[in-house]
């Protein structure tokens, strides 16, 4: 399975095959301020040909783009189109490439399940009682779990991806052998139990 944290900046990914393996992971920069949006899915099929090649996944999960209701921060209609677009060539590549399971993920789904509930309330409310959003705070949050699990993302985007991977396993009844011999989850700097 492969899960996609999708970006234009920063495509974060996982491939995990199901066995006693570590995940691999990684980043992808798919375009700049000055790449097409065209270019951009066009790359991002490029990189998932390559990495089927030699992983031979057959289920495909990725973040779905964000509500254009909840706008706030960077993001802006632009940006919106381009995650739009690359969450549906990622539909599109699973579909022409017949995999088994092609799923869009909830960020309000992945990310409280992979933190901790109460870290991410937490994380949510100390932002909201400060005026500011509590983004950088929940991404430090799964990076901090990453480095609990084993994993050493090198950005924000592997850990999202890494993250979604671990809950897209879940879904599926399995776990993973970075969960393997987990009892608890280990409280996280920000405060907190799951």
């Amino acid at each position: 399975m492969i899960a996609l944290d999708l970006s234009k900046r920063s495509t974060g990914w996982a491939v995990w095959m199901g066995d006693d393996t570590p995940p691999r992971y990684g980043s992808w920069e798919l375009g700049s301020e000055y790449t097409g949006r065209g270019q951009t899915f066009a790359k991002l099929h490029a990189n998932l040909l390559d990495l089927r090649a030699v992983s031979r996944f057959e289920a495909l999960f990725f973040e779905e783009p964000l509500d254009p209701n909840k706008l706030r921060g960077k993001t802006n209609i632009d940006t919106l189109r381009v995650l739009s677009g690359l969450a549906a060539h990622a539909e599109s590549f699973g579909h022409a490439m017949e995999l088994r399971i092609v799923q869009g993920i909830n960020l309000e789904s992945w990310r409280p399940s992979f933190i901790g509930r109460i870290n991410s309330s937490d994380a949510k409310r100390r932002a909201k009682a400060a005026g500011r959003s509590a983004t950088d705070s929940l991404k430090s949050l799964t990076m901090e779990r990453c480095r609990h699990l084993g994993f050493h993302p090198r950005n924000t985007d592997e850990a999202d991806a890494l993250g979604i991977l671990d809950y897209c396993a879940g879904l599926r009844g399995v776990i993973p052998p970075w969960r393997a011999d987990e009892v608890l989850q280990p409280m996280l700097v920000g405060g907190g139990r799951r």
